[in-house]
């Protein structure tokens, strides 16, 4: 299986479940975290997604035997990520940079140092996207300019629903405090009503 087609899987699959994700997922999910009494099956199963396929990234390349074999699977990997990003899906693409940038990885020099320049190149413009300062500009910027549809970095917009939730008084001087409910509901309405395409009609040039 060639790189675009492990990208169009793991679109397709993050698709089926992200379509199935309804915007009252997100507010069960950020009210009762370790009570989510089965309202939220859909949303933990893609943020479960997510940390596997970190892993399963990480794991691939340190099981290789090989440093030649390894430098080939980052090179994939690399591909991988970016195929992902231009399917719009950047639950995935986030997961397989973290998975290339854990610790384990990170410290193969020797592996890294034979990876070819332009795939080095290419995972340096990827890693700016998931870079986390500035409250991670550069991703808000670059998905906002993105054309829907497109999959979301779930956990970071879980961590920004939180905030909203846990930073403002849902009452203010015994009045409902209106702005706080507007800047949730502006938070989670672009879950709703997402209909999956096919993945040659969410292609973008990278």
């Amino acid at each position: 299986m060639n790189t675009w087609d492990v990208a169009v899987t793991l679109t397709n699959f993050d698709w089926s479940v992200f379509n199935s994700i309804h915007e009252q997922e997100l507010v069960y999910f950020t009210f009762s975290r370790h009570a989510s009494s089965g309202h939220t099956v859909a949303l933990e199963l893609l943020l479960q997604r997510c940390n596997e396929v970190q892993l399963w990234v990480m794991t691939e390349v340190l099981m290789c035997p090989t440093l030649c074999n390894r430098v080939q699977l980052i090179k994939k990997f690399i591909k991988i990520a970016a195929h992902c990003k231009a399917q719009r899906n950047l639950n995935s693409f986030f997961a397989i940079v973290m998975g290339l940038n854990t610790a384990a990885v990170s410290r193969l020099s020797q592996t890294w140092e034979k990876v070819p320049g332009k795939f080095k190149k290419l995972f340096l413009e990827l890693e700016m996207l998931t870079d986390p300062s500035l409250n991670h500009k550069a991703y808000r910027d670059a998905f906002k300019k993105t054309k829907t549809p497109k999959i979301p970095f779930l956990p970071l917009l879980l961590k920004d629903i939180t905030f909203i939730h846990e930073g403002n008084k849902t009452f203010l001087d015994n009045l409902v405090n209106f702005e706080k409910l507007v800047s949730r509901s502006s938070m989670t309405e672009g879950v709703e009503h997402v209909s999956a395409p096919s993945v040659s009609s969410t292609v973008d040039s990278l």
